[in-house]
């Protein structure tokens, strides 16, 4: 965990405590289903303290939660020809052993697919280490460099400027950077219509 708190932090936190007293959720039950602890929990919720980014997508997928609710400001629900712009090198980042990410468009909230850039920074199956598998659908595009995609399903793809993927993201999955200089990727995640609208699946 970083140690710099921001604004995002503290509405990150504010967003967690409501979710989880609207599902009638103690402090102790988030502690439960998250494996995080209760103080550490409650400094999260009063924005104490900074998530590095796999710390909040483990939330969000213990949780069964969609994290673009919890990473984006909010905005009105109820308003009508809704939009979402990120000028470049404005969004939201996180730094991860595995890659770099740069939230786009987050400033829409309960929408059905979550968007990042993303720098590949493994240059081996092994450096990156066990696979990513979470919910729903994942679309790669290559905006500069070449990677491979590794999963547990099929050889290796490579991936080069201008090519892109769309795949089942429950598929064990892995990146690679190929090109001497990391590569950049479009990313977009989907939720499920449940999760989209802030509730639990089934």
């Amino acid at each position: 965990m970083d140690i710099k708190v921001s604004d995002a932090d503290i509405s990150l936190g504010q967003r967690l405590r409501a979710y989880r007293k609207s599902q009638g959720m103690t402090l102790s039950d988030l502690s439960k289903v998250t494996g995080i602890n209760v103080s550490t929990l409650s400094k999260i919720e009063n924005g104490k303290i900074s998530l590095n980014f796999s710390t909040v997508l483990k939330i969000a997928e213990d949780l069964s939660f969609p994290i673009a609710n919890l990473i984006g400001p909010v905005d009105d629900p109820t308003a009508g020809g809704r939009r979402a712009m990120t000028r470049d090198g404005e969004g939201h980042h996180f730094e991860h052993p595995r890659w770099d990410l740069e939230t786009l468009c987050d400033d829409m909230i309960k929408k059905r697919n979550v968007f990042w850039k993303m720098t590949v920074k493994c240059r081996s199956p092994e450096e990156y280490g066990e696979f990513s598998r979470h919910p729903g659908e994942e679309f790669l595009l290559v905006l500069d460099g070449v990677m491979d995609l590794y999963t547990e399903t099929y050889k290796p793809v490579r991936l080069e400027k201008g090519d892109s993927i769309c795949f089942d993201s429950m598929t064990p999955h892995a990146y690679v950077a190929v090109s001497e200089e990391r590569p950049v990727v479009l990313m977009s995640n989907t939720v499920s219509a449940d999760m989209a609208a802030g509730t639990t699946a089934d």
